[in-house]
């Protein structure tokens, strides 16, 4: 019995796809490169008590707990990134947890007391609006290193809120 021409094609239509992915799959076939320049968390973290914080779509935080080497030169630094956001200023909040850092006058920031165990002391993370933090920013002794940390920060930052605008 031949089958009909249109239901044939139907069915490769389906079966086409699913045999494509397990070939690709199968032989390594998958890209290697990354598009984001964090590196992205292994597991889930979140602050808790986020929700109870005015709502922002995303968070740049500084984790500035005992010992931190670097956690006020990172507080100056992220003072000029948050100038670097120009237009975008209103999307982004700054907050710092742990330790209270010295208060910024043009950047609005809020001061959470504790920090999850799994991040570290110094570095920097993006947190979506849900508190859920999602790419990590590690702090550089040398200058020109720790400024392309930043420089990747905002350019993942920038491509975050194009997507949420789009989407």
């Amino acid at each position: 019995m031949q089958l009909p021409k249109p239901l044939m094609l139907f069915i490769g239509c389906f079966l086409l796809p699913i045999v494509a992915a397990v070939a690709v799959l199968y032989f390594g076939w998958l890209p290697g490169h990354k598009s984001n320049q964090g590196r992205l968390m292994s597991e889930q973290v979140e602050v808790s008590d986020w929700q109870q914080l005015p709502p922002s779509p995303w968070t740049i935080a500084l984790v500035n707990t005992e010992p931190c080497q670097g956690c006020a030169q990172q507080w100056q630094d992220l003072q000029s990134l948050y100038v670097a956001l120009g237009k975008n200023k209103d999307k982004v909040r700054i907050a710092v947890l742990g330790e209270a850092a010295a208060k910024a006058q043009d950047m609005p920031s809020i001061h959470i007391n504790s920090a999850p165990a799994q991040l570290n002391a110094g570095s920097l993370y993006l947190i979506d609006h849900h508190g859920l933090v999602v790419l990590e920013y590690d702090f550089a002794p040398q200058a020109d290193a720790n400024r392309l940390v930043h420089k990747g920060l905002l350019k993942d930052l920038k491509k975050l809120l194009n997507y949420a605008r789009s989407s």
